[in-house]
């Protein structure tokens, strides 16, 4: 009986220790299945890894090359507006210089040949004022001012010839009449009229949204061209004397 229950024992014994063996097996087994995976799973995101530089690599270029294009294509849209704005300036000077070369033209053929002056050939163009025509024409515009001015140098009016003049233009005349009394003043602005007959204006250029320069042909006396500039102080025109260019 006893020798049974020994063998019993040793029975059970191997039958655990087989079962122990076998689940130790099954345990290895699986342990090198999830160490396998591991390697695979890192294998797999240094592919990807490697796949996304070399993919990277080229985008990387081509946006660079895109961004090196579109600086270059805003460089050349820079120039091209210079050389627009030169167009236009050069397109203004060549027209200017054609308008001064005409009136030079006419100017030495009229002693000789009759012909008429630019401001009596345009008699009934616009900016073209004879000067019985001359009158009070307030400040609304530069050429307003400018008739306002020339009106009131004809009536020796020097009252509205300073209301007609920009603030330092005032205070340059005052200056030039610091020593003279009005009668004086008033018959010297008279005499500045005496040999004009008419006046035209060639070309009005607005320099900016407070300033005009009128170019102005007086017809009589010197026969001249001359550019006035005409600056708005508030809401009226005034004009502040030759302008130098």
């Amino acid at each position: 009986m006893k020798r049974i229950q020994q063998f019993v024992l040793a029975g059970l014994l191997l039958a655990g220790l087989a079962v122990l063996w076998t689940e130790r097996r099954k345990v290895d087994a699986l342990r090198q299945e999830n160490e396998r995976l591991i390697e695979e799973r890192a294998a797999a995101q240094r592919l990807i890894s490697e796949r996304q530089t070399r993919q990277s690599g080229p985008q990387n270029e081509e946006l660079a090359r895109l961004r090196t294009e579109a600086s270059e294509v805003h460089k050349l849209r820079n120039e091209v507006s210079q050389l627009r704005a030169g167009a236009k300036e050069v397109d203004r000077l060549r027209t200017e210089n054609q308008q001064l070369r005409a009136a030079d033209r006419q100017l030495r053929a009229a002693p000789t040949t009759g012909v008429t002056t630019p401001a009596a050939a345009a008699g009934s163009q616009e900016g073209y004022y004879t000067k019985e025509s001359w009158a009070f024409s307030g400040y609304a515009t530069p050429e307003a001012a400018l008739q306002s001015a020339i009106w009131a140098m004809r009536e020796g009016d020097t009252r509205t010839l300073l209301a007609s003049m920009a603030p330092q233009e005032v205070a340059r005349m005052q200056n030039e009449w610091a020593n003279k009394s009005e009668a004086k003043i008033s018959a010297d602005a008279k005499r500045g009229t005496d040999k004009i007959s008419s006046i035209r204006v060639l070309e009005s250029r607005r320099l900016s949204d407070d300033e005009v320069v009128l170019t102005v042909y007086a017809a009589g006396g010197e026969d001249k061209v001359q550019k006035i500039s005409v600056k708005r102080i508030e809401a009226e025109w005034k004009l502040a004397g030759r302008k130098e260019e």
